[in-house]
């Protein structure tokens, strides 16, 4: 069984500042809303338990099967880079830090997909680190200790640590999951994930050129102006009618 859905999970469950933004933009966007990369379901179940319709998809079958483990969701399996639906959405998200996580190639891609999946009028919404605040960082941080969490399944503490590492134009993040059993036994499981550090004019004039118009950019959830010390890019982009 694949460990990392129920420490992804773990990791991720307290943090909703988010929530509140997403659940503006369903009342001013209207649904349905589409999720793209929902994971475990932390967007996706707290919209529907506000009674909204969200249809999410994964490429990771094991973080779907978690999510459906824990409780009944409209889901299906499928590439970012791939899929294909009609245009009946009002709201496509991408949120938690994936968008960045493509080349240029992949991005454009994405974004032709979303633009047929959207009805005209709809946004597309996401969310990556903030590229100038990750260069600014240095080259390369070890590893410390970011938090403790506990696995949803065996009650054990989980350590949460960090390092990085810059790579040319991709920054690598690496998370370390060190399991504490009651024997003493440690139980590691590593997940490295890297960003693009291209300047963020560039991902705005991608996402115009894929057409869409950017109706919004922020810092933080709290609609904070961005700048180069936001931890956030966080764009609203509208389908034009076109």
């Amino acid at each position: 069984m694949n460990p990392f859905p129920a420490l992804y999970d773990a990791h991720h469950a307290d943090y909703n500042e988010d929530i509140p933004f997403y659940l503006e933009l369903v009342r001013q966007y209207g649904e349905p809303i589409l999720e793209l990369g929902c994971g475990t379901g932390r967007v996706l179940h707290a919209l529907r338990n506000c009674g909204y319709t969200v249809i999410g998809f994964d490429i990771d079958l094991a973080m779907l099967r978690y999510l459906r483990n824990r409780a009944t969701a409209q889901v299906f399996c499928a590439d970012m880079t791939a899929f294909g639906l009609a245009s009946a959405f009002r709201l496509a998200l991408l949120p938690c830090n994936t968008y960045s996580t493509f080349n240029s190639a992949q991005r454009s891609v994405l974004l032709r997909n979303v633009r047929r999946c959207l009805q005209y009028g709809g946004a597309f919404v996401t969310s990556f680190p903030n590229p100038a605040l990750l260069n600014a960082l240095s080259p390369k941080g070890e590893s410390e200790l970011e938090e403790v969490v506990f696995h949803p399944q065996t009650g054990n503490p989980i350590q949460v640590s960090t390092a990085w590492q810059r790579r040319g134009e991709w920054f690598e993040i690496q998370w370390a999951y060190d399991q504490l059993f009651p024997s003493g036994k440690v139980e590691r499981y590593t997940y490295r994930q890297a960003y693009a550090l291209e300047e963020v004019s560039l991902f705005l004039k991608e996402i115009e050129e894929g057409g869409f118009c950017i109706r919004a950019s922020f810092g933080h959830f709290d609609k904070r102006p961005l700048t180069s010390f936001s931890p956030s890019v966080i764009l609203i982009a509208e389908k034009l009618d076109r």
